[in-house]
């Protein structure tokens, strides 16, 4: 009596998720891309106005800056771009008194309100990368 077995599919299914990890970076990046731009996006229209002229340009000067390591790993920062008009305001985030404004956290909150997002987005590049 003998017994055999077909390991085909398993066989392609471990190819499939050996390949996932190079399949991944560009739908690792898009998600990181996405969700910086709609940080970036969050946070400039929770700016509330500023009375003063020179911050005035403040919620423009929040920008995005893709980070790609050469260690591999992929990340974004977000903020306000110092050499923008009204980047040296960046300091109104977090004042923390002595300013004549209270902190305004928006960056945070935009981070906040896009985390689910990012996440979710992470769950579908996996999917992807496995199809």
């Amino acid at each position: 009596m003998s017994i055999s077995f077909d390991f085909s599919e398993v066989n392609q299914l471990t190819a499939l998720i050996g390949a996932a990890p190079v399949k991944m970076i560009p739908l690792i990046r898009k998600a990181v891309e996405v969700t910086a731009r709609n940080v970036k996006d969050d946070w400039k229209e929770d700016i509330p106005s500023i009375q003063s002229r020179g911050s005035r340009a403040y919620p423009s000067s929040v920008d995005y800056t893709m980070v790609l390591d050469t260690d591999g790993s992929i990340g974004a920062e977000v903020g306000p771009n110092l050499s923008r008009r009204g980047g040296s305001f960046g300091f109104l985030e977090d004042a923390p008194g002595g300013v004549n404004s209270a902190p305004q956290h928006s960056g945070r909150k935009a981070a906040s309100k896009n985390e689910a997002d990012f996440m979710n987005g992470l769950a579908i590049a996996g999917e992807d990368a496995l199809k």
